[in-house]
């Protein structure tokens, strides 16, 4: 599909269609099914978004935003609940020298391939409309890492240590990106909120130049880059 027609289309439209993120609402449908079951299994995922695609007319499905997954593949911890999305527990990283002696995991680390397998099978059953899979920016992972409210004060305080995680955070970014396209996908969802906490300033030095790279990396006539903050 030519998502760049796609997207002039749905923006040119009089009547337009909705885009809601609806994966995780989803899971009322499936009777019997929790959150901590359906961020583990690629099959309950492409069956929930299946429901979802059923009953909503939406612009395209859209996978899940567990913001967990991308900081649980660099090996944080992870804590899973039965009604609640998961959460990255403490901060991996806290000094300069960890930040730069750690490495960038292999791109199937953790639960990265179920959530690639779970698009392979979304676009085997989802084939009216586009599927954007979902990813994690590049400042919202590094503060995952580094714990949350560090982040926004290493802006200040220690920025070449962000710096240093935000070339490895974009650097896997790009490759599990890359294979959620392979994978089928019409584009991505990139979730970037943590960087709508962060001044215009803190912004343009720590989000935007490394969301940049990713686009510019994966982003072609056939798969685009949605922006979510």
């Amino acid at each position: 599909m030519n998502m760049y027609n796609w997207l002039e289309n749905t923006i040119s439209r009089k009547n337009k269609k909705p885009l809601p993120i609806l994966s995780f609402p989803g899971i009322h449908y499936m009777e019997g099914i929790t959150v901590r079951q359906l961020v583990n299994s690629s099959r309950l995922q492409a069956d929930c978004m299946k429901l979802v695609a059923d009953k909503c007319d939406s612009a395209a499905a859209v996978s899940f935003m567990d913001l967990s997954v991308e900081a649980e593949a660099f090996g944080a911890e992870v804590c899973f609940f039965d009604d609640e999305v998961p959460a990255v527990r403490g901060a991996m990283v806290t000094t300069m020298e960890e930040a730069e002696a750690l490495p960038v995991p292999p791109v199937y680390s953790g639960r990265i391939g179920t959530f690639v397998e779970a698009i392979k099978l979304a676009v085997e059953e989802i084939q009216d409309r586009p599927v954007f899979a979902g990813a994690i920016g590049p400042f919202s992972l590094a503060g995952r890492l580094v714990d949350v409210g560090e982040a926004m004060m290493l802006c200040y305080d220690e920025p070449e240590l962000l710096h240093t995680l935000l070339e490895k955070c974009t650097e896997f970014s790009i490759g599990y990106i890359r294979e959620l396209k392979k994978a089928g996908a019409n584009g991505v969802m990139l979730a970037e909120p943590l960087a709508g906490l962060i001044s215009p300033n803190h912004e343009s030095e720590f989000s935007t130049p490394y969301v940049k790279k990713i686009v510019d990396a994966v982003q072609e006539e056939d798969f685009l880059v949605i922006y979510h903050n």
